[in-house]
């Protein structure tokens, strides 16, 4: 028996409609969201959303994932975190990466994220072993998301010379971007330095880049704004994300003005890191709002999960979503569905993909949820879903939002 469709989605909820939708799914993609019922259609298989939230599936534009799992890897005490996650890194292998790694990107699977940009560790202290291991590992996950790999010199550049030779054997090893955390060294002349340097790598290899910068809570972090400098002056507008940006939220007023005028000016992507902390506490979670009102594509990331720099993280998009409204100041109406966007259309646009919902003609990436909408969804993170990439279901979870009845006195 043929059928017209592989997949029809029955009854589901999708964000801006009033009524239940059937969504039709062939070779992958969307071809039709129609009224619940309105369509008879014949397909392969069914999946009954039962009046539940289907949305496009979401997209996690900064993550970790040399690291993930290895905090308990950690060789005794360290005074802070830079030291403790250079001790875990020392002793990694590329096969303990690559088990940690897929390990970390199945859960982000079965929390609804088919996309993911991975930046991971290129320096002296870790080799190319978390670079040849998280590549296996995105082999081994091909069928769940795609994966992007950052080559990061998080050590430096003048603080690791070492990490030079690394980074070019990484953009010719199959890493796709280059990234920086120019902070890390000791003058303000040699973090403009890095910067440059990491610029001069991206033109020689036509790559984008991906940056760390102004990571704390601290005025006197100022590399943002010689990012976007320097990505103008190398033409380079559009193709360059900046992370974290903790010390802009914390700039006199005329200075933040300045320095997000110049990031939209040079179409730099932006993304915070809500959930994250260093030692003594949070580290900001930079001014989304006003980047947003200025023109600026903002996105928000998990950054790190269970290892030398945070101990916690679910790699769940709705936990960051939740934890960007409460702790940006979000509260105008339409803030639920700003936050969505950051870890779903416009964390896709931060990483090169289209924004957006669920669009017919689009890959079927779909994520069904125990939700009715999206301020459910969001307030009640718990609960069943399953993930579609290209139209195929490829994980699924549940986590027991179910409310057991109290015991009587």
């Amino acid at each position: 028996m043929s059928f017209a469709l592989d997949l029809l989605i029955r009854s589901g909820r999708v964000h801006g409609r009033d009524e239940p939708v059937d969504l039709h799914i062939r070779d992958g993609k969307v071809i039709a969201v129609v009224p619940s019922g309105s369509i008879a259609a014949e397909a392969a298989d069914v999946l009954d959303a039962g009046g539940k939230l289907v949305s496009r599936s979401f997209t996690e534009p900064h993550y970790h994932p040399d690291k993930a799992y290895s905090r308990s890897l950690a060789p005794g005490e360290a005074k802070d975190s830079f030291e403790r996650a250079r001790l875990i890194k020392t002793g990694f292998t590329v096969e303990d990466v690559t088990e940690r790694a897929v390990r970390a990107l199945k859960l982000a699977s079965a929390n609804g994220v088919t996309t993911l940009r991975a930046n991971v560790d290129v320096d002296s202290h870790s080799g190319l072993r978390g670079l040849h291991g998280v590549l296996a590992a995105r082999e081994q996950v091909a069928h769940l998301m795609d994966v992007e790999i950052v080559a990061f010199p998080q050590e430096g550049l003048d603080r690791d010379p070492d990490s030079r030779r690394l980074l070019v054997e990484a953009l010719t090893s199959g890493a796709d971007l280059i990234g920086g955390w120019p902070n890390v060294e000791d003058t303000v002349e040699a973090q403009r330095a890095n910067v440059r340097e990491i610029f001069d790598l991206a033109e020689r290899f036509d790559v984008d880049v991906d940056i760390h910068a102004d990571c704390m809570i601290d005025a006197a972090e100022t590399m943002l704004e010689y990012i976007a400098e320097e990505t103008a002056r190398r033409g380079y507008q559009g193709r360059v994300l900046a992370s974290h940006c903790c010390g802009l939220e914390v700039y006199a007023e005329a200075d933040a003005a300045r320095v997000i005028a110049a990031v939209a000016e040079a179409d730099i992507k932006i993304v915070v890191v809500p959930l994250n902390l260093l030692d003594g506490g949070p580290r900001g979670l930079s001014r989304p709002q006003e980047l947003m009102a200025a023109g600026v594509t903002v996105a928000a990331g998990s950054d790190n999960m269970n290892d030398g720099w945070y101990p916690l993280g679910t790699l769940d998009p709705l936990d960051r979503a939740q934890m960007t409204f409460l702790g940006a100041g979000f509260h105008d109406e339409g803030a639920v569905d700003t936050v969505w966007d950051m870890v779903s259309g416009q964390a896709a646009v931060a990483i090169g993909g289209r924004g957006g919902d669920i669009e017919v003609g689009e890959d079927a990436d779909l994520v069904l949820l125990d939700a009715p909408d999206r301020a459910t969804a969001i307030a009640n993170t718990p609960g069943a879903r399953t993930t579609l990439r290209r139209g195929r279901v490829v994980s699924r979870r549940d986590t027991g939002s179910r409310i057991v009845e109290p015991v009587a006195p």
